[in-house]
């Protein structure tokens, strides 16, 4: 993942009107992306569509990257609200299994990094680790008094022992998450489509199962 640290606006909107005129740069940037595609996004393509004058973006945002920061912060706050319901599916069905649990988080992972990849590919790519979804979901579980998945998954585990082979659970806890990290940043990288795909989820679900399971 690249260390780039995101983009940064020139300054912050203080006053009613000026907030008003940020919001509408941010809003014309996600139509753009989302109505004409990335290869279209300019600075002054961003004015035409917000109706402001192209020295007024500037006044704000030295380019079209810092206005892109802004808006992928935004829509990962929106990915962050809407997975706070995918918590409560996921944890409903830990009490099924293993199996049907991973089969969830895969599911979970695949689709937030796929829209955040499909805004602005190259964008996300070179800023990945500042936009690293995982540690938001994080953040936001431990906020809510849950455990990280760091401290979650063992402890899953450990309460499905009998479906397990035989190891160190803190070890294969470790080795499984790497092992789903490193498939979905290897398709992200070189077959986004991948993660979309049925049989992708299936296989790398077979492979965790695989390693985990008796």
């Amino acid at each position: 993942m690249s260390g780039n640290e995101l983009p940064a606006p020139r300054k912050r909107p203080r006053q009613h009107r000026s907030r008003a005129l940020v919001e509408a740069i941010r809003e014309a940037c996600l139509k753009i992306l989302e109505q004409e595609g990335p290869d279209r996004l300019t600075t002054e393509r961003i004015a035409d569509v917000a109706g402001v004058n192209i020295a007024s973006l500037y006044q704000y945002f030295p380019n079209k990257e810092a206005v892109l920061a802004e808006v992928y912060e935004e829509r990962m706050a929106g990915l962050l609200a809407q997975t706070e319901s995918e918590f409560e599916r996921i944890h409903a069905l830990t009490d099924q299994g293993v199996e049907a649990t991973l089969a969830a988080i895969i599911d979970l992972e695949a689709t937030l990094l796929l829209q955040l990849y499909r805004m602005y590919p190259d964008f996300y790519l070179q800023y990945q680790q500042s936009l690293d979804i995982r540690a938001r979901v994080n953040q936001l579980t431990q906020s809510l008094a849950n455990p990280s998945w760091e401290e979650w998954f063992p402890g899953f585990l450990r309460r499905h022992r009998q479906q397990l082979r035989a190891g160190p659970i803190d070890t294969m806890a470790f080795i499984a998450r790497r092992s789903l990290d490193a498939s979905l940043q290897s398709a992200l990288a070189e077959r986004p489509e991948a993660l979309e795909d049925p049989t992708f989820r299936r296989e790398v679900l077979s492979l965790l199962v695989r390693y985990l399971l008796k």
